[in-house]
């Protein structure tokens, strides 16, 4: 990590300042939500809720999408976090939409630095009060932007990985069936 080191050791020698959710995001709110009964299996905007599933259904309705950005998706209920960076629309309740508050924040980094925090549970009440007053550290934006890029970069790792180690488990099953197969296949017995 020499570029990052070297990075904090010329734009923040005396450490970095801390800032709450608060304070580094807007939220705003999409033009409309599409109701869970209204989502489509497919369609030309992916729907975006707060849910475990990154995206919960597709919509053909140009009114409620997004314009074109970069967001972090809060979900209050679940504490999920998202970042979007494609056109979008809004599913059912509980989701806050953030935008950074100004151009010295970086949406990404932003995103991984919310995700890094650990936001107790009060069970299915919201969670926005809370997750608003925590603290994430704000380094200068160049530090911001090699930190998306390491951290895109493990990303990138561990997909592949996942990809890699789901193909080798399917070809070990197959294998195992043909062994299981060959292996309690006898001749019947004649007498």
């Amino acid at each position: 990590m020499g570029k990052l080191d070297d990075l904090i050791t010329e734009l923040c020698p005396d450490g970095v300042e801390y800032k709450t959710i608060e304070q580094v995001f807007f939220t705003i709110s999409a033009p409309r939500k599409i109701l869970r009964k209204d989502y489509q299996n497919k369609g030309l905007y992916p729907i975006i809720d707060q849910g475990q599933n990154f995206i919960v259904g597709y919509t053909d309705d140009e009114t409620s999408v997004l314009e074109l950005g970069t967001y972090v998706i809060f979900g209050e209920h679940t504490r999920i976090i998202k970042y979007v960076d494609f056109q979008f629309a809004q599913g059912a309740d509980g989701l806050k939409i953030l935008i950074p508050a100004s151009k010295q924040f970086s949406a990404k980094y932003m995103y991984y630095a919310f995700s890094n925090l650990k936001i107790p549970s009060r069970g299915y009440n919201r969670h926005w009060t809370i997750a608003k007053d925590l603290c994430i550290p704000v380094p200068p934006l160049p530090i911001q932007d090699e930190i998306v890029r390491i951290l895109d970069r493990f990303t990138e790792l561990e997909t592949e990985l996942e990809a890699e180690l789901e193909a080798e488990l399917k070809l070990r099953k197959k294998q195992y069936e043909y062994y299981r197969n060959k292996l309690l296949s006898f001749k019947v017995k004649t007498s």
